[in-house]
């Protein structure tokens, strides 16, 4: 289960996609792998990379799937 999601605006950022049909949450790296793995288009893909980028959306959602970018926490040495 995720808990808090932050969201913010940038053009590199990792993706969560949550299938509806099944409730299983996944994590991508790039938004085209993610639509290459869900079965979308390159018209669907260049849809979905001008929300996130030109309408500076945080999320897209259908009846299959919730797509929400997100920030990648990453630790560091000390």
């Amino acid at each position: 289960m995720i808990g808090k999601l932050i969201i913010i605006q940038a053009t590199k950022m990792p993706f969560i996609l949550k299938n509806k049909e099944t409730e299983q949450y996944r994590l991508f790296g790039s938004l085209p792998i993610l639509c290459r793995n869900i079965g979308f288009d390159k018209k669907q893909e260049k849809n979905l990379l001008y929300n996130f980028s030109q309408k500076k959306e945080s999320k897209f959602e259908n009846n299959e799937f919730l797509i929400v970018k997100v920030v990648l926490e990453r630790g560091g040495s000390n």
